[in-house]
C-alpha cells in the first residue's frame, strides 16, 4: 500500500480528511482527485469497517487514532490498530505512539500544531530524529514556517487545518507542501494540480 499512496501521492496533491461517516461516500465519489484519506471518525465497533470500505475503493487510509472512540491509544491500543483494522497508517500527535508504532512496521503521520515559534524551532531541532516517515503542519495558514520546513525537512511535509479555499490550496503547495489536507468536502472536487 507505500506503492500506491506515493503513486497517488504524485499525482493528487490533496488529502481528505473524513470527520463524519457521511463523508466516506463523498471521499469515494471524487477519489480521482485524491491520494488518501485521514480517517478521524467512528469508534472501535465501526472504525474497521470504515477503513476496509475506503481500502478496497484504492483509497489509503491514514487514521487518526486519537479521534477513535473507545480505543485506548497505548501499547495494545496500536497493536489492534495494525494487527486488526490494518489502515495504511496512522496520524498523531504523540512521540510514544509513533515509536509504538514504526516498532509494528506502520507508516507514521507525525501531526504538528505550530502555535509559536517555539514549537517550529523545537521540530527543526529534532529533525535528524525524525521517526515519522511524514509531516503534517497545522495550520495550513503558515506558508513561511512550510516553506522553511519544507526544504530542510528528510521526509515529505503536509498540511492542513484552516484550509478554506482553492487559493490557500495552492498556495501551501507553492510553498513546499507535498499536499494538503482538508475536511472541506466542496475542495475534494478540484484537482489540485492544475489550480
Amino acid at each position: 500500500m507505500i506503492k500506491v499512496f506515493e503513486e497517488r501521492l504524485k499525482k493528487h496533491k490533496l488529502i481528505a480528511a473524513i470527520k463524519e461517516p457521511r463523508s466516506i461516500e463523498k471521499a469515494i465519489k471524487y477519489k480521482d482527485h485524491i491520494s488518501a484519506v485521514i480517517l478521524m471518525t467512528g469508534t472501535i465497533l465501526n472504525v474497521k469497517q470504515y477503513v476496509d470500505v475506503l481500502q478496497s475503493e484504492g483509497l489509503p487510509v491514514i487514521l487518526h487514532v486519537e479521534k477513535i472512540g473507545g480505543l485506548q491509544v497505548d501499547q495494545h491500543g496500536i497493536d489492534i490498530i495494525v494487527d486488526y483494522v490494518k489502515p495504511f497508517a496512522i496520524v498523531t500527535t504523540k512521540s510514544s505512539i509513533i515509536k509504538r508504532a514504526k516498532s509494528k512496521g506502520m507508516f507514521v503521520i507525525q501531526r504538528v500544531f505550530l502555535i509559536d515559534t517555539e514549537v517550529y524551532d523545537h521540530l527543526l531541532n529534532s529533525l535528524e530524529h525524525l521517526q515519522s516517515d511524514i509531516i503534517e503542519i497545522m495550520p495550513s495558514r503558515a506558508p513561511d514556517f512550510l516553506e522553511k520546513l519544507s526544504e530542510v525537512s528528510p521526509v515529505p511535509v503536509i498540511t492542513g487545518g484552516l484550509l478554506a479555499t482553492a487559493e490557500h490550496a495552492k498556495e501551501a503547495l507553492e510553498r513546499g507542501a507535498a499536499a494538503v489536507t482538508t475536511s472541506n468536502t466542496k475542495l475534494w472536487k478540484l484537482d489540485f494540480n492544475h489550480l
